[in-house]
């Protein structure tokens, strides 16, 4: 009977080897694998970048051919979708002209006259769309106080969670969610109409505005020397996956003024 127990301790002790080295093969594949993709998503991200950065290039040399918003040849706000391929990538490219929108900074440091303006846009917003907007008067003293350096609303410190007012002017126009007032459901309905870029003026180009902009800013041209940004969204497909890009541009100037890895705000 020994020699038969041995026999078995020994096969089991073989089987318990090759479990151990089919585990140990199983991981390292595993392993393996793993860095394959994660090495896979590191280039396609970096050649990503490459191509937007080439995206960006491409859209500030078809600006420096324009004269200014109305000699784009297209009749509308966003420009007609661009899509082309670089290396077996899907990109598509589409730029957005912000004279069709409100500049939130203008906000900054604001009369009642321009108050007066973004108040109506509130309230005209949530007039036509049916969402329950804050009060538009409210909300352009409450946007005007959130990037007064000299202000601090002690409500900010005591609501949850506790925050302090920006006391600078707006990267981007989502940072209008952190002011009082504001939810959700209003930037939903607001973001179609406001941006946000460098500067306290405003120009609306009354040509190809939406309607509720053109009937609220009637009247108020853009102007000559008036600033012109327009923003550039890039996207580039690999398969199920996509990469973003979101560009400020400063047309006139004919330079990048912000760059977002991710979609471009509504």
């Amino acid at each position: 009977m020994q020699p038969a127990r041995q026999r078995g301790v020994a096969l089991l002790t073989a089987l318990l080897v090759v479990a151990l080295a089919v585990t140990a093969a199983v991981a390292m594949a595993m392993r393996g694998q793993v860095d394959i993709r994660r090495t896979s998503a590191v280039f396609e991200r970096d050649q990503s970048r490459q191509i937007a950065l080439g995206g960006e290039k491409m859209v500030l040399q078809f600006l420096e051919r324009v004269e200014g918003p109305d000699d784009l040849p297209w009749d509308t706000c966003r420009s007609p979708a661009l899509p082309f391929t670089v290396d077996a990538v899907r990109v598509q490219v589409t730029v957005d002209n912000m004279q069709c929108r409100y500049n939130l900074n203008a906000l900054a440091g604001a009369d009642e006259v321009e108050q007066g303006y973004f108040a109506r846009l509130v309230d005209q917003v949530g007039n036509e769309s049916g969402t329950r907007m804050p009060s538009g008067a409210q909300l352009a003293l409450a946007v005007t106080d959130w990037m007064n350096p000299e202000t601090d609303d002690p409500a900010y410190r005591t609501a949850e969670p506790a925050r302090v007012s920006a006391n600078r002017s707006m990267l981007v126009a989502s940072e209008i969610n952190s002011v009082m007032g504001m939810n959700s459901e209003a930037w939903r309905a607001l973001a179609p109409y406001v941006t946000a870029y460098p500067g306290q003026a405003s120009p609306v180009d009354l040509e190809r505005s939406p309607d509720l902009i053109k009937d609220i800013f009637a009247g108020r041209a853009a102007g000559e020397q008036a600033p012109w940004y327009m923003r550039l969204e890039l996207v580039a497909e690999y398969g199920q996956r996509r990469f973003y890009q979101c560009s400020l541009i400063d047309a006139a100037n004919g330079k990048v003024v912000l760059r977002e890895q991710t979609a471009c705000e509504p």
